[in-house]
């Protein structure tokens, strides 16, 4: 039960930040988007979104102003759409947030081979044992 109880706080702690970075993703790739089309673009690439997770990450993404969104009322049909874009201050985190999750990625992943980093020899000992 400790163990489980750990594991469930870790992936929300993960998951917040990841999710915030798919969606910005996600929004970028669409252009102008509305909630029920990142839920569902997000659930064919394998990520499960709920719409009472998702209505606050936009809202407090848009506060902040890393989105625009606008009410569009003639071109949809049925109720009214509240789409969300990207602002340029938001492109710019983007491409922060997405250059640090591929870095921490990066270290990850050579966490877990660490035996072959440690068994190849480094940069400075090759250089020194080539004949000049």
């Amino acid at each position: 039960m400790v163990m489980e109880n750990y594991f469930n706080k870790w992936i929300g702690q993960i998951r917040r930040g990841y999710l915030e970075l798919c969606i910005f993703a996600l929004i970028i790739r669409l252009e102008k988007t509305y909630g029920f089309e990142i839920i569902s673009t997000a659930e064919t690439l394998g990520l499960s979104i709920k719409e009472g997770t998702l209505y606050p990450i936009l809202n407090r993404m848009t506060k902040e102003g890393h989105l625009s969104a606008n009410w569009d009322i003639q071109n949809v049909q049925g109720h009214p759409r509240k789409f969300y874009s990207i602002t340029p201050q938001g492109r710019e985190l983007f491409g922060r947030m997405k250059a640090e999750f591929e870095d921490m990625n990066e270290t990850f992943h050579k966490a877990c081979t660490i035996e072959k980093i440690l068994t190849q020899p480094s940069k400075e000992e090759e250089q020194t044992e080539k004949p000049s």
